[in-house]
């Protein structure tokens, strides 16, 4: 009886610290990649500053549009006038 208890426990304890090893190793595997493999901090940095950037040429595009359409205005309203 002592033994078959005896074994019940070794079993128990067995999971027990398998499934402790299989968390400090999964752990372990994240904390390394997050150091060593995860650089995606200076990739928002150049995306937003990529967006900022496509922004800007967006709107030099629409002053260029607007002054041509300013031109056209004028050019219309002169030959009204004529």
């Amino acid at each position: 009886m002592k033994n078959k208890l005896d074994n019940y426990i070794r079993i128990c304890l067995g999971i027990i610290s398998g499934s402790i090893l299989l968390i400090i190793l999964m752990a372990t595997s994240l904390f390394t990649y997050i150091i060593f493999f995860d650089n995606n901090e200076t990739t928002q940095v150049e995306r937003r500053q990529e967006h900022v950037n496509n922004h800007i040429k967006e709107a030099e595009k629409l002053d260029e549009i607007i002054k041509v359409l300013e031109k056209i205005n004028l050019n219309l309203d002169e030959e009204k006038n004529k």
